[in-house]
């Protein structure tokens, strides 16, 4: 039985932070503002960057990568500034919940099924996440019902829903590419070995 106790490890820590930082890229210069009642809202790639670090990496590293890339992107603006811990919130659980049920028993983000199960789970319970807050943010602001709520937010519930189908599929294109790089480099290499 092995006994020995994994740490964190350098490796850990310079690949949350190079997944950070490409989420960071990826939200700021790949997106499409939109406006709306309530403020602005974006289409973007970084959510399917999220879900590719936590396919990547796993849970704990996956979720911290996406967490840290998107935070850092709200506070560089004004307008999401005041909810980035909002933002860390929920996308260490979107990219947790994929990264863990892709890493799942040994999977080690390897199987295309699984993997598929876990980038639908993480990208739409963010959507939920969102949308769900969007409408209770509306019935505190006096939103009549729940579907004057709903309706006063439907860019924002179209935008989420684009970018978490967008998100799934980049994300499961992009991973066996990235993951048959990475493996081929000792970084990568020693990556694997310590999740």
């Amino acid at each position: 039985m092995n006994t020995q106790k994994k740490g964190i490890s350098t490796y850990d820590i310079v690949a949350i932070a190079l997944m950070a930082a490409f989420v960071f890229v990826a939200t700021y210069f790949f997106k499409i503002d939109l406006p709306t009642i309530g403020g602005k809202t974006s289409i973007k790639l970084g959510n399917g960057i999220c879900i590719l670090a936590a396919l990547l990496l796993g849970g704990w590293r996956g979720a911290l990568s996406a967490a840290l890339g998107c935070t850092l992107f709200d506070l560089l603006d004004p307008i999401y500034a005041k909810e980035a811990w909002i933002t860390f919130i929920r996308y260490f659980i979107m990219a947790g919940l994929c990264g863990t049920i892709a890493h799942w028993h040994g999977a080690a983000g390897r199987s295309f099924p699984r993997n598929v199960v876990a980038a639908i789970v993480g990208a739409y319970s963010y959507s939920a996440m969102y949308i769900g807050s969007k409408i209770i943010g509306q019935m505190a602001l006096g939103a009549s019902s729940v579907t004057t709520a709903v309706l006063a937010v439907t860019t924002n519930i179209t935008a989420s829903l684009i970018n978490a189908t967008a998100g799934v599929i980049v994300a499961l294109v992009l991973v066996p590419v990235l993951r048959r790089a990475l493996e081929q480099t000792t970084f990568g290499q020693h990556v694997y070995h310590h999740s």
